[in-house]
């Protein structure tokens, strides 16, 4: 007699180690380098067990997507903890993108545009960060570091659109990362920093880019 439980775990943890090496696979030579087959070597497991799991290699890209953002949701969390203040926080989470996108092979976000529909799917996860965006700029504005007589849903729009033209034109390949984070900063963010806001900010970006 078989063991369900025993073979729900076994699947349920190949399924995670599937993702984990899919991930790493995507981000290091992108989407379309990177078979079916590459996935089961690394894992030494057939490809038919694979396909098990996975019936085509767009469905375990969504899943991926969806394991990267469970990973940067709990990065999140632990960067926001008690005693940090917005500024703080805002410079945290531009380090670890910047040391997160600096591990990732720009042909990843090309070859994203191969997929309409996951595409489409991490365009929706952006926009599913605005409300918790909103509570933040609240925060900041009662911290004394955001400015409060200033229309946010302006800034909200513009920075989607920001976001989009990094994706759509593809800026990722043409300027570093770094670069794009601290031009990022300093047009969304010290913008609407009070003067108080503005001396922390510029203070932190110093420790956080070294620039000549």
């Amino acid at each position: 007699m078989h063991n369900t439980t025993t073979e729900t775990t076994y699947r349920q943890e190949l399924k995670e180690r599937i993702l984990v090496a899919a991930l790493n696979l995507f981000h290091k030579h992108g989407i379309k380098r990177v078979k079916m087959d590459d996935i089961a070597n690394v894992l030494k497991i057939s490809k038919r067990t694979l396909y098990e799991i996975y019936s085509n290699k767009e469905e375990l890209l969504f899943e991926v997507i969806r394991l990267d953002k469970k990973i940067e949701d709990q990065a999140m969390t632990k960067i926001d903890k008690s005693g940090l203040n917005v500024i703080n926080v805002i410079i945290e989470i531009c380090r670890f993108r910047i040391e997160k996108m600096g591990k990732v092979n720009p042909l990843f976000f090309e070859e994203l545009h191969m997929y309409p529909e996951l595409l489409a799917y991490v365009r929706k996860l952006h926009k599913e960060y605005e409300s918790d965006a909103h509570s933040f700029i609240q925060r900041g504005v009662k911290e004394g570091l955001f400015l409060p007589n200033i229309n946010y849903e302006i800034i909200r729009i513009l920075t989607v659109a920001s976001q989009n033209a990094i994706m759509n034109q593809f800026l990722y390949k043409k300027y570093d990362v770094e670069e794009l984070g601290y031009a990022a900063i300093l047009f969304f963010v010290r913008g609407y920093c009070t003067l108080e806001g503005i001396k922390l900010l510029d203070k932190e970006l110093d420790s956080l880019f070294s620039r000549k």
